[in-house]
């Protein structure tokens, strides 16, 4: 388990748990997780801050709403603040894992790419992707001198290096034409079919495709980009939830409102109101 002193289960899952605009990049904790035995986690309510994984033996299932995958070594997964999520391992799993925050680190991930969260990053193991990662955790637990600045240091490294692993993949994807017209037009309306045709690929082969490289369906690609840019404007400005509904592509302000409380357990309104008492 992590090097940290015993918590009951719902106090470690939330241990250091904060929101801080501090600092531009803040590890708030960092650790390795080494089981031998069956386990789940389940978290229902999420943490405050981003929570990245790096799987270094085993393999997990991640399963949050409308969004189920297996993560084998070598993959990273990225979870945003206030998400549920759940996984768990039937044979010995052993991964590192990061929980960050901070005035530059949404800005950051936009930056790498990880547009969509939460998202899972599928890469070949990294010797050196899993040093970078045990020196941020010896340094997190030493908490010597400049501790904090040498932690956003190795984060930053770490974030960059996941990010060029991405774009590696993604310039000799299949679907890299599709993806780069849904991130370019995602507010407007997209057929399936019309993407398969940019690929040259029939809709069926471009799905399966789609799925797996992303763990999404093509519509629920569009539907979370949609979402998170929901939430942004919900979060940054003032405009009505109506107004919002049209500005991410929903004409029908109600469809739009249902959908928002299905995907994330709560309605726009409620959703804007937690973001001002975070703040």
């Amino acid at each position: 388990m992590a090097r940290t002193k015993r918590h009951s289960k719902i106090e470690w899952l939330n241990f250091n748990n904060r929101h801080s605009s501090e600092f531009p990049l803040l590890v708030n904790t960092a650790g390795y997780c080494d089981l031998l035995s069956p386990f789940e986690t389940y978290n229902p309510v999420g943490r405050d801050d981003f929570y990245l994984m790096y799987i270094i033996e085993g393999e997990l299932l991640l399963d949050m709403p409308d969004f189920k995958r297996t993560i084998c070594r070598g993959d990273a997964f990225i979870i945003p603040p206030k998400h549920m999520y759940r996984y768990s391992g039937s044979e010995r799993i052993y991964y590192l894992y990061v929980h960050f925050t901070g005035s530059y680190a949404s800005r950051l991930l936009k930056e790498c790419g990880f547009d969509s969260l939460p998202c899972v990053i599928e890469n070949d193991f990294s010797t050196k992707l899993q040093k970078s990662f045990n020196s941020m955790i010896d340094i997190f637990l030493q908490d010597e001198h400049l501790s904090i600045q040498r932690c956003a240091c190795l984060l930053q490294e770490i974030l960059l290096s996941i990010c060029m692993t991405m774009l590696d993949s993604k310039n000799n994807s299949p679907i890299k034409t599709s993806l780069k017209f849904i991130h370019s037009a995602f507010t407007e309306r997209i057929d399936v079919p019309y993407l398969a045709g940019l690929e040259k690929l029939s809709i069926s082969h471009y799905t399966t495709i789609f799925k797996k490289q992303t763990g999404k369906s093509p519509n629920e690609y569009i539907i979370d980009l949609r979402l998170q840019l929901a939430q942004n404007f919900l979060c940054s400005t003032n405009m009505s939830v109506k107004q919002i509904s049209h500005r991410v592509g929903y004409a029908d302000q109600y469809f739009f409102s249902r959908l928002f409380k299905k995907r994330l357990g709560v309605s726009p309104q409620v959703y804007r109101k937690q973001c001002v008492t975070l703040c």
